[in-house]
């Protein structure tokens, strides 16, 4: 099948183009370059130009290409962004939604497996938040994504789209960049490579889910043939504080000598952030990767590319 990849240049969204392009898919690539680069994107993929947020460049790549299915991982992802804002965060995550779900209406596509966020839908938790779990986004990049949410579930219910929604725990690996919900284990490699000192917030108590990026690749693969028009939290379950990130990516970068410098929770931020990963592993029989192999690679990763 020719399958689309909206934001297949970014961290997470070339993951999911390798995968589709190892099972024998043929790829097409929406990107604007903002936030992705070139040097992640796949050569057996084809690459376009185009911002979903742009009508006309949504129907130039729909017109010119068969695509029969979509991953739509494009998206504005930065909390901060999205808080001073809010009206851009809008245009690109509701909007490109929009968009997108609307050349899938009118060409007939098969599917629209959607990228979205449990921690940021979920707010604060004290134990796993299971799919049902109350919405409580606290800044207007959650607000958002549930938004682009319920409009799936609209098309889907009035034109008859079929879908499945995964909701990322902090995606952490290979081609991470220092922008987005985890950043912080990038943030603590390039610091390790540059022998530079790494500030832990909330004096690295902060817990959060941490899942590899080749188990989300995983997981949006196998949506091509399951959890048609359903919602799935995608993450370990497990939490892991700020202080256990640093000291583990630590062990893998030996000439590194600097003490992390603990300060107060910035404004807003979440102290307890971790979802249940039961229904994914009872429907699509995933397993995942253990914090410590995950941190190992994306540690290799790192020190190759310096």
């Amino acid at each position: 099948m020719k399958m689309l990849v909206t934001g297949g240049a970014g961290f997470i969204g070339s993951h999911v183009c390798d995968r589709l392009l190892r099972a024998g898919h043929e790829v097409v690539i929406m990107d604007n370059l903002t936030t992705g680069s070139m040097d992640n994107v796949n050569k057996k993929a084809k690459f376009i130009k185009g911002d979903i947020s742009k009508k006309d460049d949504i129907e130039n790549l729909f017109s010119n290409e068969k695509i029969d299915m979509v991953f739509h991982l494009a998206a504005q992802i930065d909390v901060r962004i999205s808080t001073e804002e809010p009206e851009r965060d809008a245009e690109v995550n509701i909007v490109g939604t929009i968009n997108l779900l609307n050349a899938v209406k009118k060409y007939k596509l098969k599917k629209i497996i959607f990228s979205s966020t449990g921690g940021a839908l979920y707010g604060e938790v004290d134990n796993p938040a299971g799919e049902e779990y109350e919405k409580n986004p606290k800044a207007p990049y959650g607000i958002s994504k549930l938004s682009a949410e319920m409009y799936i579930k609209f098309f889907s219910d009035n034109f008859n789209i079929n879908y499945t929604i995964l909701r990322y725990a902090n995606v952490y690996g290979p081609r991470q960049s220092v922008k987005g919900e985890a950043g912080v284990v990038a943030i603590f490699a390039k610091n390790m490579l540059t022998n530079k000192e790494s500030i832990l917030y909330g004096f690295g108590k902060m817990n959060r889910d941490y899942v590899f990026v080749k188990d989300v690749s995983e997981a949006n693969f196998l949506s091509i043939e399951k959890g048609d028009r359903e919602t799935y939290n995608v993450g370990t379950g497990i939490k892991t504080n700020v202080a256990e990130v640093f000291n583990m990516l630590k062990k893998h970068f030996s000439d590194y000598d600097k003490e992390p410098i603990l300060r107060e929770k910035r404004a807003g931020e979440i102290t307890e952030s971790v979802i249940s990963p039961e229904k994914i592993i009872r429907d699509y029989n995933i397993e995942f990767t253990s914090f410590e192999k995950g941190i190992k690679e994306t540690a290799e990763f790192f020190m190759e590319k310096k």
